[in-house]
């Protein structure tokens, strides 16, 4: 059997990532988001958009019309490093809303249908009962105000000791906070990503069958871990095959195995794949992406073998 993997997924790229300098440069962002909305090798895209209202009011006429899919907004220029959404600060808590409540609009005028978040600090062992249920009731908020958008809100979980050091956190935990919210709340999901599995100490099977029920989009991408000195070590998003490098072919292999097993690839109902990647040091962002699909590929021809 031959099947190409499209039959069975709607792949995409994560524009910023790919882009890792267009937050400072918004011309920048304007022209590279145009061209990743249009490319044809992809059917969806996560991007975000730049502070500048003259390159939104560019960009959003752009976005609407692309003819991608499950276009997914990324909470990318949120300083989660320095405002928490778990935060239990009142004045915090106003702060959080103010920016999100932008986002969310620009999400909304971008036509996008998912919108990824993540938690924020502090790690679990630096919690109190008290910064779960800020970050319960954030999620309640957040998820009220991208119903009438018809948005669901994607939570991203995130290592808690290695690197970020965020909450949210162990792909149970997130699966337990979704169904407690449950039935008031209906728009909330998960978006894996593979490259975090690694630093959150969790096997590519263990993660993928947890989230499988609650599973709403799939990142691809790699990371650093067993050496601190490495200057990619952490979660900077290194293209899968990097030297020293957690995720190669075989691994990509299994975790396309594991969605396959579990339903998340389908060819009554695609999921969605997206690879988050920063270039390949010398190589373009076309080559790099002609690179990440090439391994893909090899990888689906193992899964078929």
């Amino acid at each position: 059997m031959d099947t190409p993997i499209t039959e069975y997924a709607r792949l995409g790229l994560v524009h910023h990532m790919l882009y890792p300098d267009c937050g400072e440069h918004p011309t920048e962002h304007v022209g590279t988001l145009k061209a990743i909305a249009a490319r044809s090798d992809i059917e969806t895209f996560d991007c975000c958009l730049p502070y500048d209202e003259g390159a939104r009011a560019e960009l959003i006429p752009t976005l609407r019309a692309c003819g991608k899919v499950d276009l997914t907004f990324a909470t990318h220029f949120f300083p989660l490093r320095k405002l928490s959404l778990c935060t239990t600060s009142v004045t915090e808590q106003a702060q959080v809303r103010m920016i999100m409540r932008d986002m969310v609009a620009q999400a909304a005028a971008s036509g996008a249908t998912g919108f990824i978040f993540a938690s924020g600090g502090p790690s679990p062992d630096r919690a109190t009962p008290a910064h779960h249920a800020a970050f319960a009731s954030f999620c309640r908020w957040l998820c009220n105000e991208l119903r009438p958008h018809g948005i669901s809100a994607l939570l991203e979980p995130f290592d808690m000791t290695i690197d970020k050091k965020f909450l949210y956190g162990p792909t149970v935990a997130c699966v337990a906070l979704i169904e407690a919210l449950r039935p008031a709340v209906t728009n909330l999901g998960l978006e894996l990503d593979m490259a975090h599995l690694p630093l959150m100490g969790e096997s590519f099977e263990h993660a993928i069958r947890a989230a499988a029920p609650h599973l709403r989009r799939v990142h691809l991408g790699n990371c650093v871990l067993r050496d601190p000195a490495h200057p990619r070590y952490g979660d900077t998003h290194p293209p899968m095959g990097y030297p020293g490098g957690e995720i190669g072919e075989p691994e990509l292999t299994d975790i396309l195995r594991l969605l396959l097993d579990v339903g998340f690839l389908d060819r009554r109902r695609r999921g969605n794949v997206v690879i988050e990647m920063t270039p390949w040091p010398g190589k373009t962002v076309d080559e790099t992406v002609t690179d990440a699909f090439a391994r893909l590929q090899a990888a689906w021809k193992c899964v078929q073998s």
